[in-house]
């Protein structure tokens, strides 16, 4: 059975637990205050701003749980109760993402992010999305170049290109920045049909770019840098969808990009001058 066959038998085992966590936003408040170390009725009334009757009430039940533990006159959250406690909160940060950027995942190709990266979405949940408009139809693409030259460590996978990246790219590399790029055999034949072949070998042979090769297509294009996560979607029809790019920043973001990079690196083989020449042929 696949996780989603046993998603009622999932429900089943834990929907009391499940209930009793998020239907009252008390006990979350109880639970997050005393987290770190053990604390008296008062200071965590005067904390979260609740009577003492609130609290005496909901911390019986939490005692009841087994997911606080009393110590003379105060409490802290027991180790079940942390588990859980952090459980609900991927729970939360997912079903956010979810509902954040449901614009984005209607009607889009998600076939190119593995399962284990869908169950951590969460971690997008306070990226930006991004979007073209009437008065400013190149907007995400500035923005995502802005980012870009700022960078000094680019992951970028892709099967599409853009005739603007490659000059950035080619600027960056003149630098101390580091490039690793993996395309579809269509992406990189189509670059290298753009340019001078000798040229192309000289940049292969930069220490400081990696090209990879990967044998398939790829539904998805994104980047990520040790500042910012870029993720693009194609549309269900199998156009790209340049209107739209979801920008992050922060920490989570980038090491969910990080972790889809790897997905696509492990997946590919660099690109030799001599798979280079049987591409061309």
């Amino acid at each position: 059975m696949t996780d989603l066959e046993n998603l009622f038998n999932y429900y089943d085992f834990v929907q009391d637990d499940l209930k009793f966590m998020i239907k009252s936003r008390i006990r979350l408040n109880i639970l997050s205050s005393i987290t770190e170390y053990p604390k008296a009725m008062k200071e965590i009334k005067e904390e979260n701003d609740l009577s003492f009757a609130a609290i005496s009430n909901n911390m019986k039940r939490l005692l009841e749980e087994n997911m606080v533990i009393k110590i003379e006159d105060k409490y802290i959250i027991s180790q079940i109760g942390l588990l859980k406690l952090y459980s609900l909160m991927d729970f939360l940060k997912l079903m956010s993402t979810t509902k954040k950027f449901e614009e984005l995942w209607l009607n889009h190709d998600m076939g190119g992010v593995p399962d284990f990266l869908l169950e951590d979405l969460g971690a997008l949940k306070d990226s930006e999305l991004i979007k073209a408009n009437y008065a400013d139809i190149y907007k995400t693409h500035t923005n995502f170049k802005e980012l870009l030259i700022k960078s000094q460590d680019v992951c970028g996978v892709s099967s599409i290109s853009h005739p603007d990246y490659m000059g950035i790219f080619e600027s960056m590399l003149k630098g101390d920045a580091k490039v690793t790029l993996i395309f579809t055999k269509e992406i990189v034949k189509k670059v290298v049909l753009s340019v001078d072949f000798k040229a192309l070998s000289k940049v292969i042979l930069n220490k400081n770019l990696e090209i990879r090769l990967y044998n398939g297509e790829i539904p998805v294009a994104f980047t990520v840098t040790e500042k910012f996560m870029s993720l693009g979607l194609f549309n269900c029809d199998g156009s790209y969808d340049q209107n739209r790019d979801l920008i992050s920043t922060e920490k989570s973001s980038i090491r969910w990009g990080k972790s889809l990079f790897e997905y696509y690196h492990q997946k590919s083989e660099p690109l030799t001058i001599k798979n280079l020449a049987k591409i061309v042929m």
